[in-house]
């Protein structure tokens, strides 16, 4: 079974949920991950982190390495940045922080399921369709390439 593994930021003021795609990796493989506000002082040409967003994750690659093989890959070849765009280590959603918040919306959209379902249906889906442009005009790396 695939697991998420919940992560503070290095100041400790937000929490990324990492994605453990393909049952191959666990926390051990990652290093740090750094919000936008802890990742402004930290040096952006590392082969071992990931930036998406101003968030950035940081793998540890000796780690990552040694399930290279089960990753169909070469560990000369395996990079950061492959292991997040594959999945294998990624986050949980589009953002890190996506289920807490779509939790949240979708929340404030099931109290109309309680008073008129076809205007639930109807915000339903356009909360969908305008959560998924939202996040490619915010650039998250998810969404990059992605046709709404």
């Amino acid at each position: 079974m695939c697991q998420s593994y919940k992560v503070p930021c290095t100041c400790d003021q937000n929490t990324a949920e990492i994605f453990f795609g393909k049952c191959v990796l666990n926390e051990t493989a990652v290093e740090e991950v750094y919000c936008p506000r802890c990742s402004r002082e930290i040096d952006t040409d590392i082969d071992s982190r990931v930036w998406d967003n101003g968030w950035v994750l940081e793998l540890n690659m000796d780690v990552v390495r040694q399930y290279a093989g089960s990753m169909g890959i070469s560990p000369g070849e395996l990079t950061a940045d492959w292991v997040f765009d594959q999945g294998y280590a990624t986050w949980v959603g589009i953002t890190p922080d996506d289920t807490k918040r779509r939790n949240q919306e979708r929340d404030e959209i099931q109290k109309l399921a309680k008073t008129d379902i076809r205007a639930y249906y109807e915000a339903m889906k356009e909360w969908g369709l305008n959560r998924e442009k939202r996040f490619t005009a915010e650039g998250w790396r998810k969404m990059a390439g992605r046709r709404i």
